[in-house]
């Protein structure tokens, strides 16, 4: 595997760059050795999983067309959408089209993933993602409220989305190499002071035949990733 080669050509260099040891790498030396390596991976997917919740309809659009780039114009149709089936009222589907941040730079035409399984993540790190439909750009602004934060509440069932990201599709600076690069180093014993664990997100959308699954709460499955079984039964809200 050109990877797996490409590694091992280049492992003084990335040893000296990730670990503690007398090969120090300066970044003369591998700022050309990660170019390279992302030239390696572009044509390669990585496995992520997307946390979310979804309705029953949702799921279905998503088995069958993908996952589409999120922003306020896609926001406006899932909520309209809800409305339409008698699961919003006229008046929470307004304010949750007027208040929200589904355009900020940082969330806009943006699809993230986390590429490990969830609940190495933590309890913190996912369940707000299961808690309230319509994701953080939505629920940031809404879960609070004793209304339109209900309404998100009872809203969905939820999710974890496998499926098949492109690493062409990510942004250069979310690119898997120094994971991999860690995850390498790692198997051959040597200790390291950064974290494997790597989220992206791709500006593209993702296409139906990368969806792998959509693993649905409360199946032993969706618990195996999340390990939500295990959190305080006083305090769970799935």
């Amino acid at each position: 595997m050109d990877v797996i080669e490409f590694l091992e050509s280049n492992y003084e260099i990335f040893l000296g760059w990730e670990c503690s040891c007398p090969r120090i790498s300066s970044a003369r030396e591998y700022d050309p050795a990660i170019y390279k390596m992302r030239d390696v991976l572009r044509k390669y997917s990585l496995i992520g999983y997307h946390c979310t919740k979804l309705t029953v309809d949702e799921i279905k659009e998503i088995r069958t067309n993908g996952m589409l780039l999120q922003n306020a114009a896609s926001l406006k149709n899932r909520v309209s959408c809800l409305k339409d089936s008698g699961l919003l009222s006229a008046d929470i589907a307004q304010e949750l089209m007027n208040r929200n941040q589904a355009d900020d730079g940082n969330r806009a035409n943006m699809l993230w993933f986390c590429f490990f399984e969830p609940y190495l993540a933590g309890r913190s790190g996912i369940e707000r993602f299961f808690r309230s439909w319509g994701g953080e750009a939505l629920y940031n602004s809404h879960e609070d409220h004793p209304v339109t934060g209900n309404a998100l509440f009872n809203i969905g069932t939820p999710c974890v989305i496998k499926a098949k990201v492109p690493i062409a599709s990510l942004r250069d600076s979310y690119y898997p190499d120094s994971s991999m690069i860690r995850a390498f180093l790692s198997k051959r014993g040597h200790q390291l002071e950064n974290e494997i664990e790597h989220e992206g997100f791709s500006s593209r959308r993702i296409d139906p035949q990368n969806i792998i699954e959509i693993v649905e709460y409360p199946s032993d499955q969706f618990n195996a990733l999340t390990k939500c079984d295990t959190w305080d039964a006083c305090d769970a809200t799935l």
